[in-house]
């Protein structure tokens, strides 16, 4: 059994449940912190905010996975920043991780488009209120001051206003390309490994954006369907994966045998 390439697309739901930000950081006027938006003025959250909030759940449940006195694997689970971690992977097996987000060394081959308002979502805004219509109800304004941790006081010249989108809103997004993993032994009908950390990862997002130690960035992340190779599963088809979850422990002890690189 071999590595094979599947072409994979997942579409998701964010649903925030209290204000967010994911800054430019930039300042407008009296807004020291702006939100990003798009070239009609409305949010969206960026797909590499999205991959790497993914990807650090993804790789908890890999070491949560995997064995504990597995120092070697625990190692290639490393952060996208660690060059020296990198180095320490190059030319051992590939990871989970690695299939689903690459590496220095292993490129990645998923798309994270960026996650954004439905049409419908949208005319809310538009209507009434001027050329810009609504567009300002998209957003609510927090002023906060810097505290000094050792004294917890507040830092003089340290006021700012930051922008946050508001609760209840929904944006859409998805996941798209090719995923390279094995299939799980014993699961005749059902994700690879990688697949399966991958759906797993979205399900466990809970928080994104900024200012999350605030309270800010509650969400909900709801994964709608999943298509591989051309068949679709919808959720009651791909939910039962889950019941699998404990198979990724056998990727620490036979990935490395299973995991077979093509040239």
């Amino acid at each position: 059994m071999t590595a094979k390439f599947d072409r994979i697309s997942i579409t998701y739901k964010l649903s925030f449940e209290t204000p967010f930000h994911c800054g430019t950081g930039l300042r407008e006027g009296l807004i020291d912190r702006t939100i990003v938006r798009d070239h009609d003025d409305f949010l969206y959250m960026p797909g590499s905010t999205i991959k790497g909030v993914v990807r650090e759940h993804c790789e908890r449940l890999a070491r949560m996975y995997s064995d504990e006195n597995d120092a070697v694997m625990r190692d290639l689970i490393a952060s996208p920043h660690d060059g020296k971690k990198a180095l320490f992977a190059l030319g051992r097996h590939t990871s989970m991780i690695t299939r689903i987000f690459g590496s220095h060394y292993a490129p990645g081959h998923l798309f994270f488009e960026d996650a954004r308002q439905e049409d419908t979502d949208k005319e809310q805004y538009k209507k009434g209120g001027g050329a810009d219509g609504y567009k300002d109800l998209q957003t609510e304004l927090y002023t906060q001051v810097r505290l000094d941790r050792p004294t917890r006081t507040a830092v003089a010249g340290a006021l700012y206003t930051s922008e946050f989108g508001t609760k209840d809103v929904i944006l859409h997004g998805s996941i798209t390309g090719w995923l390279r993993c094995t299939p799980i032994a014993g699961v005749e009908e059902g994700p690879t490994y990688s697949l399966l950390l991958l759906l797993a990862g979205l399900h466990l997002v809970d928080r994104i954006g900024g200012n999350k130690s605030a309270g800010k960035g509650k969400c909900r992340c709801e994964v709608g369907k999943v298509t591989v190779n051309g068949k679709d599963y919808e959720k009651d088809d791909w939910q039962p994966w889950f019941n699998h979850l404990d198979k990724l422990a056998d990727y620490t002890k036979v990935g490395a045998d299973l995991e077979v690189e093509e040239e």
